[in-house]
């Protein structure tokens, strides 16, 4: 029996130029594209853009969103498993009250061993994701 590499050839390079994305929760990427999509803030821009780009860009899309932590008691807008918190944080971030009532959360949410990042409205999104790698990929 003979191998004939030239045959496969094509389907060789399709296979070293492919990309294996894990399934999250037993969705596609879009499926869960889809559901995170579903659970976000309506009323926030910086949410819908967050996504959007990480979509856009091919990095890694949180497990969850809007996820509600017992203690200390808050809702992080997104969550990647096991313990990182995303933080979209708007202009309404910036008021005094706001400002303080954030620094204790996340300063409690630090104390129980979860990783904070916060995403500023006012920063470019690409810059800030560059900052975690670790977190949401390398991206295409």
């Amino acid at each position: 029996m003979e191998l004939d590499r030239y045959r496969i050839r094509d389907l060789l390079g399709a296979l070293a130029n492919s990309r294996t994305e894990l399934r999250s929760l037993g969705r596609s990427r879009q499926e869960h594209l889809e559901w995170l999509r579903q659970l976000i803030d309506p009323r926030s821009e910086l949410e819908r853009r967050f996504l959007e780009t990480l979509a856009a860009g091919g990095y890694r899309l949180p497990d969850d969103a809007q996820k509600a932590i017992a203690d200390p008691r808050c809702v992080v807008d997104f969550f990647y498993d096991p313990n990182v918190c995303i933080f979209c944080d708007g202009a309404v971030h910036d008021q005094l009250p706001q400002v303080e009532q954030d620094h204790q959360i996340r300063a409690q949410l630090l104390g129980r061993g979860y990783r904070v990042i916060v995403l500023r409205y006012d920063q470019d999104l690409g810059e800030q994701l560059a900052r975690y790698p670790e977190v949401f990929g390398q991206g295409n």
